[in-house]
């Protein structure tokens, strides 16, 4: 709007200067060189006007001219530009679908359009593992950390093929320098923690866990398992180097982090009884079965409280039951305590309400039934059907990886097989056809009595809580 105005403005203004011209013609007189010319005063600014225009037009013809090479030269330049980028578009598509050969040709006419390695390096790098060069994508990513622009992809490629080949001493050289140079970047943080915790650094694990909670990669609630996994694991080491007021002080943060997590629970109650807390040792272990009771928590308990006669350790197995009565867990250990002290019909009890609740029975109820019914009863008919059920019935609870199904009889960090970190849970492992894991093989005439007779259905304890019987002292 403003400029239509403006533009009427001047043309107002045009025509103004125009008809004052006309009204006011004077007279002009020119003389130079013997020549004499008159005219009037509006025909020579008019003169004056068509020169001035003539001029600028032919002076922009002049620069159109000049240009014109220019032009030419710039517009195949972005001809080529095009038909390289469009190029190694087609190069990165082929790379994602596989095709080999595409990929090669697509990155090599990229490299001859772009003339521009910092963009095709990569290309070729991945055209190049396509046909299994490693060498060829080992050199190409070697030579795009010449280039800053292309630094940290030469870096994540050369610390992805380092994990290929399970190289993980370049895979960590790698991650640590990626972190160095993007410390903002999500996935060096989390990579630099995963081969940090594979190699058991875990100071520097831990390092990187606090930096990815630092720049909001990971949230703080995410972060407070593998912290509290970190800190016990630190703990130990302090208190392997002499440290121990520094092994109890992580203890006790990766129990105030996790209090879930048993083995931390099992180490802060130690590390107190062994800086002579006897009794903040013991209402640890009270705490944490009144969370989630678990074998190591009555071992390391009966451990604390001198519980070696039979019945020392049923009083103390009662009154550690007092912090969680009602769960099936309590009722196992229980009734292998009553065992032990000889007091069939606290066991019986105590095994009669495992067996009432709804979840199939387990390989060791099955093998306390065996033990009690030949303990009270000398009954070995009994006895003997109890083992053959034991055979056939749930696998107890273990520690089970939860990503390659691995069991083990003690909680690790490191899963021995597929080596992920703090992937030990406690659970019942997958069912083996024949034979359960951690159970006794059945006799052969057990088993061909089993075909002849069907056991009886029996119940268990939740999964997660089961309290093996080998747990407890013999």
């Amino acid at each position: 709007m403003l400029r239509a105005l403006w533009f009427v403005f001047l043309l107002g203004l045009l025509a103004a200067a125009t008809m004052w011209l006309a009204n006011n013609p004077g007279h002009v007189s020119l003389d130079w060189q013997g020549y004499v010319v008159e005219t009037s005063a509006a025909v020579l600014v008019s003169v004056i006007v068509a020169f001035a225009i003539l001029s600028a037009l032919v002076y922009r013809f002049w620069i159109f001219l000049r240009g014109v090479p220019a032009g030419v030269s710039r517009h195949r330049r972005e001809g080529r530009r095009r038909r390289g980028y469009l190029a190694l578009t087609r190069g990165m598509v082929a790379v994602a679908a596989g095709d080999t050969g595409e990929a090669k040709r697509q990155a090599k006419r990229a490299d001859d359009l772009l003339e521009e390695p910092s963009l095709t390096m990569l290309l070729s790098a991945q055209s190049a593992q396509l046909t299994g060069d490693e060498k060829a994508a080992e050199n190409f990513f070697n030579e795009m950390l010449n280039n800053p622009d292309t630094e940290f992809l030469g870096l994540r490629g050369l610390l992805n093929q380092a994990m290929k080949l399970e190289n993980h001493a370049d895979a960590l050289k790698w991650a640590r320098r990626a972190s160095r140079l993007k410390p903002e970047s999500e996935w060096a943080a989390r990579t630099m923690f995963d081969l940090a915790s594979r190699d058991g650094l875990w100071t520097e694990a831990e390092e990187a866990l606090a930096s990815a909670v630092h720049k909001k990669h990971v949230s703080a609630a995410d972060a407070r398992r593998p912290r509290a996994v970190l800190s016990h694991l630190l703990s130990v080491e302090a208190e392997t180097s002499g440290d121990r007021a520094k092994a109890l002080k992580l203890s006790k943060k990766a129990c105030d982090d996790a209090p879930e997590l048993i083995p931390a629970q099992v180490r802060y109650a130690e590390l107190l009884e062994g800086s002579g807390k006897h009794r903040k040792a013991i209402n640890t272990l009270e705490g944490a079965w009144g969370a989630a009771p678990h074998p190591e928590l009555a071992q390391a308990y009966w451990s604390m409280t001198g519980s070696e006669d039979a019945m020392d350790r049923m009083k103390t197995t009662q009154r550690l039951a007092g912090f969680n009565p009602k769960h099936p867990a309590t009722s196992m250990v229980l009734a292998r305590a009553a065992l032990d002290a000889r007091l069939w019909g606290d066991a019986r009890q105590k095994l009669g309400l495992i067996g009432s609740s709804d979840e199939p029975a387990t390989n060791s109820y099955c093998q306390l039934m065996a033990e009690l019914e030949e303990a009270e009863h000398s009954d070995m008919v009994a006895a003997r059907e109890w083992l053959v059920r034991a055979a056939n019935a749930e696998p107890d609870p273990t520690w089970v990886c939860t990503n390659c199904g691995n069991a083990a009889n003690s909680w690790t960090a490191l899963c021995g097989s597929c080596g992920g970190f703090d992937t030990f849970q406690w659970h019942r492992p997958p069912r083996v056809p024949g034979q359960i894991a951690g159970t006794p093989e059945v006799p052969k005439l057990m088993a061909a009595d089993a075909d002849e007779k069907e056991p009886a259905k029996l119940s268990a304890p939740e999964a997660s809580t089961d309290i093996d019987a080998q747990g407890a002292p013999q």
